[in-house]
């Protein structure tokens, strides 16, 4: 048995083509071979380690195969980045509306396969949303189509949001349809004192409301935005606006009845996505938006002290809290144990030795089910059970 979770580049596999990765899927079949599925493999330590043979590495099976701007639809093979989608549909006064975690070479298959989204599922969702259709090959060798390429097209939805996010139990994903956005007049993103949670508390209700629409609004710890350049150490919430001038000015009237705000680059956002490129461990805390205060508080302080550095953003329409660990994580689990068994806890990255006590979302009931339908071997991706 060969457990590991990256490999040495002779064992990776590059196929160019969905005829290449059938056929490579094929003969691990035959060979009754684990295989670790993974896009441009920039994020080496996501996900629980994998027992492999190989790794099917799709950073060559890239670029767009079918782009209509009047459909507002984009079709692209797995490897391809999202720098390539954004540059390519820039140009068209477009874009996507996906900010996954990591830098922008990482590739749109890996953030389908692993569902990753950003602050801006605010408005816009997470990947599921925005995914119409896709090419996989299963792990029983089929190749499959589910979706379309319009957006009337709903014929194999429930497949496609199979797909989305099942880092890579099912198969491989070798291409994506996805949902695009007029890129607004302005994009204006402002920085908004948060104060302490009390203030946070009274916040949170006024941002939801009906007469606000935001493209983003994320909660930033006060360490993480004194880094970023965009605070003196006070926490702040981040706004995005997006629209004509006179929509745009609008916002902001209604924002600086609540609180002054600063306006900042729109470059932050990347710089947040990228708080994940270097992390030995992120956690994903969900949970309803009437506790996210709450929760923050009992997170900081568990964290306090543990001797590790620490970044945390919270969506403050989603509920959800993104724990990011740089450097020496192993001080961290005793301080994060009191949420090990909290069925909201979403472990994305953790160092090699703490998977073994975490549970595997695919290895029973209704998604161990729906895997072994899909890949009977259970080659695809197949947890390493032998890490401690």
């Amino acid at each position: 048995m060969t457990i590991m979770h990256t490999v040495s580049e002779s064992s990776v596999l590059l196929p160019r083509t969905d005829d290449e990765v059938h056929s490579m899927l094929l003969d691990a079949i035959a060979g009754h071979e684990p295989i670790r599925i993974c896009g441009a493999d920039t994020w080496r330590n996501a996900g629980a380690p994998i027992q492999a043979h190989h790794t099917l590495s799709l950073r060559d099976l890239s670029g767009i195969i079918a782009y209509v701007p009047g459909d507002l639809t984009i079709t692209a093979r797995a490897g391809t980045t999202m720098a390539e989608l954004r540059q390519a549909t820039a140009a068209h006064d477009q874009w996507l509306g996906l900010d996954p975690a990591g830098d922008r070479t990482g590739t749109i298959g890996a953030t389908i396969a692993t569902a990753s989204s950003g602050p801006l599922a605010h408005a816009f969702g997470t990947p599921r949303d925005l995914v119409l259709g896709l090419d996989a090959v299963t792990g029983y060798g089929e190749l499959v189509r589910p979706g379309g390429r319009v957006v009337k097209n709903v014929a194999g939805f429930d497949l496609v949001r199979l797909f989305t996010g099942s880092w890579g139990t099912l198969g491989a994903i070798t291409s994506v349809t996805l949902r695009l956005r007029a890129t607004p007049v302005h994009d204006v993103t402002l920085a908004m004192p948060a104060g302490d949670a009390h203030r946070l508390i009274e916040l949170i209700p006024v941002l939801r409301r009906n007469t606000l629409s935001l493209l983003a609004c994320e909660w930033l710890d006060g360490t993480t935005a004194r880094e970023l350049g965009i605070s003196d150490g006070e926490d702040v919430v981040l706004i995005r606006l997006g629209g004509n001038d006179a929509f745009v000015r609008g916002q902001r009237a209604l924002l600086d009845r609540i609180t002054p705000s600063q306006q900042c680059d729109a470059a932050i956002w990347d710089a947040i996505s990228a708080l994940d490129s270097d992390a030995s461990a992120v956690i994903r805390m969900t949970g309803s938006v009437s506790t996210l205060v709450s929760r923050l508080e009992r997170l900081r302080a568990a964290l306090d002290g543990a001797g590790a550095s620490v970044a945390m953003h919270a969506s403050l329409a989603r509920g959800v809290i993104r724990v990011i660990v740089s450097g020496e994580a192993q001080s961290l689990r005793e301080a994060l144990q009191p949420a090990a068994h909290d069925p909201q806890r979403i472990p994305e990255r953790l160092p090699a030795a703490w998977w073994a006590a975490e549970h595997d979302p695919f290895s029973g009931g209704l998604a161990g089910r729906i895997r072994a339908a899909f890949d009977p071997g259970l080659l695809c991706n197949r947890r390493s059970v032998a890490n401690a």
